[in-house]
């Protein structure tokens, strides 16, 4: 990173947190821990930071750990995933898959014609 200790604008990268269909972008820094990310993220759907989680692919991220520990790079995608409140557990990731509607419009585009 630039400037030792220092976060510059050039050092940041953009999350994209996806949850049902719902996605927002997060702009973060490398050494950033995912419980700073946590906070911005409460804030933007207004809930308590214990409340969700924060997946990377089959990865539940730690709080305590950085992003780029987490091998997290710039316009990757974090599944976010709400406490069930019928359990202790938290519900599985659920979003709409852009690229698998597409291919379903294309295939009913191509049977119409």
């Amino acid at each position: 990173m630039a400037g030792q200790g220092v976060m510059l604008p050039q050092d940041s990268i953009h999350l994209r947190i996806k949850r049902k269909a719902s996605t927002v972008f997060v702009v973060a820094y490398p050494e950033q821990h995912v419980l700073e990310v946590k906070e911005k993220i409460a804030k933007i759907f207004n809930r308590d930071t214990s409340t969700f989680r924060l997946l990377y692919g089959d990865m539940i991220l730690d709080d305590e750990a950085s992003i780029r520990a987490q091998q997290i790079g710039s316009n990757d995608i974090i599944y976010l995933v709400y406490k069930d409140e019928k359990s202790d557990g938290f519900e599985k990731p659920d979003f709409e898959d852009l690229d698998k509607r597409h291919m379903e419009w294309e295939a009913s585009q191509k049977a119409a014609s």
